[in-house]
Order: structure tokens, then sequence, then C-alpha cells
């Protein structure tokens, strides 16, 4: 469907209006043929640029299209437009100008096209920032051959573009499990089969066929899914540190994307292997998402870490307090944070004595920063990171040290190819050379 469009035509400049104007009260005052030839002239002047400029007002369409509405980070956002003039004059340019947000994404470029006419052109870009973006507005500048009039098109529609973080490979790290007494049964439902059925709900879009109730869907006229009650012991939290204070770094070398990455390539891990998975992640916006098994937790979590910003108001301590009560028992709590202060170790003992087994991720925060700005407080260095080690030892809670620069490799990776530009030695010739790579 064509996006709504905004249709202007505007003069340049009002010189040919004066121009007129001084002809016309000349040859009022002196009457001569020369004046009314110039007249005559600068009409026809005048009304071929206005009836040219209306045709493209009038006749001329821009369609976007965009392919996907989410990306992972490392993708190639991809979209295409195509000009159509349905008027019999051409187009002679026509600059498309975007005011979209994604980092290093631009789609401004002059393009031309012949009367009744049409131009195809595609724009590429490698999203490279985890985030939510807008693709739009955007508008279309023409003119008339002699530049007396300008025509915009300016479409307003603006549409959402999710970039989700990238799931990595991860090292080993053991996690303890958690215990509970008994079999007590986990009060969030799944999709995973077990041998216990919760209950059943309506169908929805992703779920396995081999979970509908079938004599349920004939009762109730609609299809209807078996909820599956699974043992809490394997489920995991995880914890992401978003206290602004702690954080350290720029762009995609700071401990706050690598603990974005890790959260996401945890959460992947641990449901691929049926285990459920939660978060909570107190910054800007709190989320505290309950663990799930399946695929679709994955999508929610990616989805809360591509929206996650950090914010000074929620230092771990206070959000391990906030959220004991909804943790449950018999869970594992892992927390991902560059933090060395020993306030929120108190809070995560806590924990333990509510039966859950926890665990603790460390950034080394004094190797993302750079040197401390006079009068700013500088960062963690690296004995303060081990002393947390060595702490959270003593107190039987496994820890891992994750420092900058350490080799993510991605988990699921394809291959794409791009073309570069070469210039020759011996001519100085410039080539164009497809080569393939691995992302």
């Amino acid at each position: 469907m064509p996006s709504p469009v905004e249709r202007q035509l505007r003069l340049r400049s009002r010189l040919p209006l004066a121009l007129l104007l001084l002809l016309t009260g000349v040859q009022m005052v002196e009457p001569d043929r020369a004046w009314m030839f110039l007249w005559v002239g600068l009409v026809v002047w005048v009304g071929i640029g206005y009836v040219w400029a209306l045709n493209m007002r009038d006749s001329v369409h821009v369609l976007r299209h965009t392919q996907g509405q989410w990306v992972v980070v490392g993708d190639r956002l991809q979209e295409s437009f195509e000009l159509w003039n349905h008027s019999p004059l051409p187009v002679l340019w026509a600059t498309v100008r975007d005011d979209s947000d994604v980092p290093g994404y631009r789609i401004d470029r002059v393009v031309a096209t012949d009367g009744s006419g049409r131009y195809k052109w595609r724009t590429r870009g490698i999203c490279q920032t985890r985030g939510v973006f807008t693709l739009g507005p955007w508008s279309v500048e023409m003119g008339d051959p002699f530049g007396l009039f300008t025509v915009k098109l300016m479409y307003p529609q603006v549409r959402s573009l999710i970039v989700y973080p990238r799931v990595m490979q991860l090292p080993e790290f053991t996690l303890p499990q958690g215990k509970v007494s008994g079999r007590a049964q986990h009060r969030q439902a799944t999709t995973q089969a077990s041998v216990m059925v919760d209950r059943v709900r309506p169908y929805s879009p992703g779920d396995s066929l081999k979970h509908i109730h079938w004599r349920k869907s004939a009762q109730q006229q609609s299809l209807m899914v078996k909820q599956f009650a699974h043992e809490p012991a394997g489920d995991l939290w995880l914890l992401l540190d978003l206290n602004a204070a702690v954080h350290v770094g720029e762009g995609q070398e700071s401990t706050m994307e690598y603990g974005i990455i890790l959260a996401a390539s945890l959460a992947a891990k641990y449901l691929a292997a049926n285990r459920g998975v939660g978060l909570i992640a107190y910054g800007q916006e709190t989320v505290l998402l309950p663990p799930q098994a399946g695929q679709w937790q994955l999508w929610r979590i990616l989805e809360v870490l591509a929206h996650a910003a950090s914010a000074p108001q929620w230092p771990l301590a206070r959000v391990l307090h906030t959220v004991q009560a909804d943790l449950g028992r018999g869970r594992t709590a892992l927390v991902l944070t560059p933090s060395t202060a020993g306030q929120w170790l108190g809070e995560l003992m806590q924990l333990r004595r509510q039966d859950v087994a926890v665990a603790a991720l460390l950034l080394d925060a004094s190797s993302f920063a750079a040197a401390a700005l006079p009068g700013a407080v500088p960062p963690p260095g690296l004995d303060q990171v081990m002393a947390m080690r060595r702490q959270l030892a003593d107190l039987n809670v496994p820890t891992h040290m994750i420092a900058k620069g350490y080799p993510f490799r991605p988990l699921i990776t394809y291959k794409r190819k791009r073309t570069v530009y070469r210039t020759l030695s011996g001519t100085g010739r410039v080539i164009a050379v497809e080569i393939e790579e691995e992302v």
C-alpha cells in the first residue's frame, strides 16, 4: 500500500514575478514591441516551468519497502525503492532525503527517470548497534529544468526497527543447580513437553501442532494447546546489572554491551537445553520476565535486551533486595555485573538462604576503562576485581570473569557477499571485486 504523502509546489524565487510586473509597468508607460516580446517570453518560460513542476507534483510516486522489521547486530539492513513517473515529462533530478536514526545507515541519493518511466534502486547497511530505531520520515525533492519551481513529496510514515543483540558462543561455565524439597510444580506454564499437563489455552502462531488438544479443540470449536508444568529446579534467573554508575567503556567495547551480549547468549544456551530462563533488568525500565522455556522466551528476552538502557537509580544491592520475593525457591540466579562494591554480597547471600543457588559473571571494568578524566571517579582496578572474586570464592559462589577483547564468536553464522573497489598498481584502473565473508 503506498505511503501517505504530502505534496508541495513552490516558487524558488520571486524574481520572475517581479520582472513580469516591471515589464508590465514599462509597457504601460512606454509601449514598445520589445517589451511585449520580453513579457510574452517570460510568461512562456515561467508557464513551461510551472506545468512541468505541476506534472511532477501530481504524477510522481515513490515506494519504499523494508525487508523485515527486525534484524540482529551484524545483519544487513536492506531496502528497495521505486520511483514511478506517470507524466510524459521526464524527471531530470530527484533528491531522496531520509531522517532515519539507524546508526551508519543513509538512503540519501539523487535519481532521475524518463517520461512515463520508473527507476528502481536498493540501499544496504550493516546494523552494528543493538536497539530500537526508526526508519523515516523521508522526502523526495524535484525541480523543473529552469530551476524556477521546487516540488517536494513528504512521506511522514515512520517504521520501527528492532536490532537484537547477537547470540555468541560462551566459555565453559558450570552453574550450580537449584534444589527444592519434594516435587513442586512450576507456576509458570510452558509449551515444552513434560509428564504433567497443567492446562489448555488457545492456539498461538508458532505453537507446535503436536501439542494441540484435539478433544478440547472439538468442544471449543477452535484450536486449543496443552500447557505443561515443569520442575522449578532447572530454572535460571539472569540478573543483569544496569546501574549506570558501574559501567565503563564506549560503544560496543563497553561493559554495558558485553553484559547485553552475555545475557542474550546465556539465555540462548540454557533455553536450548530445555531449561526455563528468566531475566531481571532494572534500568531506565524495570523488567522482570519470569522463567519459561521455549524459543519464544528467547525472543522475549532479546527484545528486552534490545531496549535495555542503564540508569543510576538501581544499584545492584537495591535490585537484589527488591526482587527477593519474586525469585522463588529451588532456582539458580546468575548475576552479570562489573561492580566490585561489597554491598550486594549480603543481598546475594540472602537469596541463598531462600534456597536459590547463586553465581556471578564479573566484567573486568579495568580492561574497558580509558584514562579517567580529572575529577572523575576512577573505575575499579584489576586488583579490586580479583578481590571480589576471592570474596565470592570464600562464600562458595561460583564466578567467571570476562575482560575486554574476549573473542566472541557468533553461535549462528552465515556467509554474505559484498563488493569492494581496488586500484590496480600498474595502471591505476579501479576494478570491482566481489568477496565472500562469514559473519
